[in-house]
């Protein structure tokens, strides 16, 4: 310690602030840095002689199961995660995973998540996997629709074919082995028994047939999803199909969706060309089609999904919006400015002819066309919620969707991708009553007093451009300063609870209040109060600073230099720093201490800058070996 006498001037002058701006923003766009909490593992492979194998992941855990021969002992995945973030055990570092193992993610602010990863690998198999012949009839029934786990007997259908002179090619399980070689073996028309050994040595016998039938399987020629869009109700429709039998009366054609199924009168048939010609009905609801056609008994094929639109529209779903990815069933619609993507069946062309409805109580309440979109399926509308009527009807699931034309209405039930009834919430507009105090600590908390101050969070929407996770509370010191604080916090009077604690870095004084709610169509605003925020008090029992100046870079005696006087003598304290300017950044440990006062020397022109413009700081005192911060708030000597 430096130690000499010095005469102390005190001039009593006006308060100065001189401050620079946190941000050269206006109030609206002014940002604070906060750190990545992100901490996903996003994907998840492993290589192994060459193959690459992805694992599913699933909330907090991952999933693979590799095939029998595969060895866990030694592996080294190649994660993909978080940018910002680290993980551990690394990503490429060999692991064995003979037992499940636990992956942790750390975000960029030392949030952490745990993975856990369970690679397993599949039983030993003995299955026929397939079965070929060398003869161009051949047509193979035998798994169709079926696990070949199951299957105890393979049938296989010729057309014309001399099943008494096959050829077969076999193919098994991975590690496998069959008995007897069916390169031996060409008569098929009684069942052959092969066995199929694992690798671990259990057996499974499967029977091979045979056999003839005069008529290839049907199948129906692909289709696109606009194949019939344009064809009118009680329109014909024709589409070609691999085989017809001449017996007309056979031949059936059903039109089916999900809502209704029709039988189809069969026009005509043309056996050179295979086309069936069917009339489609006089009325049906818009919707995804397919056709089932039999030519013969059990034998019969289904086509291709297409759409009919020329019936009464259809709404089906609310369509899930996506959050980083993960699709979220929407669960509310907020009244007004929420957008709602209908999933409806309507002519390509005339959906400026339909008018879009929430009718509850016999009450309509029309919605906003916004947006047309189409996909291979159907088309789809975004619509948007009104403006709150002036009498507003109950909140709650039953509401129901209108799609209007000319024809009349079609009423559905509004219901998200799951089927589930969405829920019809108000966005109400916030009312602001007062302030629950006029001062405050810098790590106290006050109340924004009124209503609406905080409407979610609403689970089923990510746009963050139409609703906030936060209420936005900014204190203005009307010298160009600005500070948000963020609140999700209410009291259960729905008060909006501001909790300065995590803003300690602002300085002490007066600042003009703005408030919005976490919805963004009502703006950012200044509601007509003030708060006063306070300097932490002394920690130690009984000193205090009792005054404390900081003395200009113009001052003629003391420029640039902070003097601290205390309510007693402190030469029994041994004073360890100063800390003050913006951020803490400025750190004092050179003084001249006196018996109740401590004067710094000249600050440097970097902490005189950060000092100026946050003038809060504490001096650290150690007192029978314990440390003490004692605060203060600095005014400005010239």
């Amino acid at each position: 310690m430096l130690k000499k006498p010095i005469a102390l001037f005190l001039l009593t002058l006006s308060f100065l602030g001189c401050s620079k701006n946190e941000s050269d923003d206006s109030p609206d766009t002014p940002e604070e840095e906060v750190l990545s909490d992100a901490k996903e593992i996003i994907s998840f492979k492993i290589s192994i002689d060459n193959e690459d194998y992805t694992a599913a992941i699933r909330n907090d855990s991952i999933f693979y199961t590799f095939p029998s021969t595969t060895d866990l002992t030694a592996l080294a995945p190649i994660i993909t995660y978080s940018e910002m973030a680290d993980i551990e055990p690394a990503s490429e570092e060999t692991v064995d995973f003979t037992s499940p193992v636990k992956y942790t993610v750390t975000a960029e602010d030392e949030s952490q998540k745990e993975y856990t990863a369970v690679l397993d690998k599949s039983d030993s198999e003995n299955e026929i996997t397939l079965v070929t012949f060398e003869n161009s009839g051949s047509y193979s029934t035998g798994f169709y629709g079926q696990n070949p786990a199951d299957i105890d007997t393979l049938y296989y259908t010729f057309t014309f074919a001399d099943i008494t002179d096959l050829k077969a090619q076999i193919e098994v399980s991975e590690g496998a082995t069959l008995e007897p070689d069916p390169a031996g073996i060409t008569d098929y028309s009684s069942p052959v028994k092969y066995t199929v050994t694992g690798a671990d040595g259990t057996t499974n016998e499967i029977l091979v047939l045979a056999k003839n039938w005069p008529l290839d399987e049907v199948r129906i020629d692909g289709f696109v999803s606009s194949e019939f869009a344009d064809v009118p109700l009680g329109g014909d429709i024709t589409f070609e199909v691999n085989e017809l039998t001449p017996y007309r009366d056979s031949i059936q054609v059903r039109l089916f969706s999900d809502l209704e199924s029709f039988d189809l009168e069969i026009k005509s048939i043309n056996e050179e060309t295979k086309e069936i010609t069917a009339t489609l009905p006089d009325s049906y609801i818009n919707n995804r089609f397919a056709l089932e056609v039999s030519i013969a008994s059990e034998n019969t094929d289904e086509s291709d999904g297409f759409r009919l639109l020329k019936g009464r529209s259809n709404f089906t779903k609310v369509v899930t919006p996506y959050n980083d990815g993960n699709p979220i069933p929407v669960e509310k619609a907020i009244w007004p400015g929420y957008y709602l993507d209908l999933f409806v069946y309507i002519k390509d062309d005339a959906v400026d002819d339909h008018e879009f409805f929430l009718l509850k109580d016999g009450i309509y309440y029309e919605l906003i066309k916004k947006d047309e979109y189409n996909t291979s399926i159907t088309s789809g509308v975004r619509v948007e919620m009104p403006e709150l009527p002036s009498v507003l009807p109950a909140e709650g699931t039953d509401f129901k969707l209108v799609i209007r034309n000319a024809d009349g209405d079609e009423v559905f039930d509004l219901v998200n991708s799951e089927g589930n009834k969405i829920e019809v919430v108000f966005a109400k507009e916030p009312v602001v009553n007062s302030i629950s105090t006029a001062s405050v600590r810098k790590d106290g908390t006050f109340k924004i007093v009124g209503e609406n101050l905080f409407n979610g969070p609403v689970i089923g929407y990510a746009n963050s451009n139409f609703l906030r996770t936060r209420s936005n509370v900014l204190l203005s010191d009307g010298m160009g300063n600005y500070y948000y604080v963020y609140s999700e916090e209410v009291d259960a009077n729905g008060n909006l609870i501001v909790d300065l604690s995590s803003r300690q870095y602002m300085p002490t004084g007066t600042y003009e209040v703005a408030y919005s709610s976490n919805y963004t169509i009502y703006p950012l605003d200044y509601i007509g109060y003030s708060i006063t925020i306070t300097q932490l008090p002394s920690e130690h029992p009984t000193l205090e600073v009792a005054e404390s100046k900081l003395y200009s870079d113009s001052n003629a005696t003391s420029a640039k230099q902070i003097l601290l006087t205390f309510n007693e003598d402190i030469g029994d304290y041994t004073i360890k720093r100063i800390v003050t300017g913006k951020n803490e950044k400025v750190v004092v440990e050179n003084y001249f201490n006196y018996p109740t006062t401590l004067l710094t020397g000249a600050l440097s022109s970097e902490d005189y800058a950060l000092t100026v413009n946050d003038r809060d700081g504490y001096v650290v005192i150690e007192d029978n070996g314990v440390e003490y911060k004692i605060y203060f708030s600095m005014q400005l000597e010239d």
